[in-house]
């Protein structure tokens, strides 16, 4: 699952979690399979959802965002190379 640094328009954290959601079922990251959602499919999910969303209240500053998330700064790269985020 890749995720793209965006900038919506403020919303509030209901709203953009679903979005984020929607968006996820979409792009076959969370498929409307017979079988169950994993519970480490969605930890995955929602860590990208946080982190994107500390990304964006950073303005994209990764040791920003590390600080706001309380992880070091090696830590938020590693997760974002997991988990596929980038910036632009």
């Amino acid at each position: 699952m890749e995720w793209v640094l965006q900038t919506w328009p403020p919303m509030s954290v209901t709203t953009e979690f679903s979005r984020f959601i929607e968006l996820a079922t979409r792009s076959g990251s969370l498929s409307e399979q017979a079988a169950p959602v994993s519970l480490r499919d969605w930890r995955n999910l929602a860590e990208s959802w946080r982190i994107a969303q500390a990304l964006r209240s950073c303005a994209g500053n990764r040791s920003a965002a590390a600080r706001e998330l309380g992880i070091g700064r090696r830590t938020l790269y590693a997760k974002m190379e997991k988990l596929g985020i980038q910036t632009r």
